[in-house]
């Protein structure tokens, strides 16, 4: 009985929360920055360091996995994981405006 009545709350909505129409269009509005920043912050990446951005682009965007994206790109798995952290330690910095770590 518990596992049917778990189902149909969450055919429901479960535990999503509804929130007003003006919410709703702040979280968008933030949301949308946020992925302007990213795109600046990942389009300054792919100046300084190309392939940093190559593999942001296929593993988060493509959705590729660390084996994929090194065979993609020709390099060894370590390189992809590698690269992996630094980008998004200086996609992190760079979207925080801390400029001394991003570049």
């Amino acid at each position: 009985m518990d596992y049917a009545r778990s189902r149909k709350a969450q055919r429901r909505g479960g535990k999503c929360q509804r929130v007003s129409l003006e919410v709703a269009a702040t979280l968008h509005r933030a949301r949308t920055t946020d992925l302007v920043e990213l795109d600046e912050a990942l389009s300054s990446l792919a100046v300084t360091s190309p392939r940093k951005a190559q593999v942001i682009e296929l593993r988060f965007f493509g959705g590729l996995s660390v084996q994929e994206t090194a065979a993609v790109l020709d390099v060894s798995e370590d390189t992809v994981m590698r690269d992996w952290r630094l980008a998004r330690v200086r996609l992190y910095h760079a979207m925080k405006g801390d400029r001394e770590h991003a570049g």
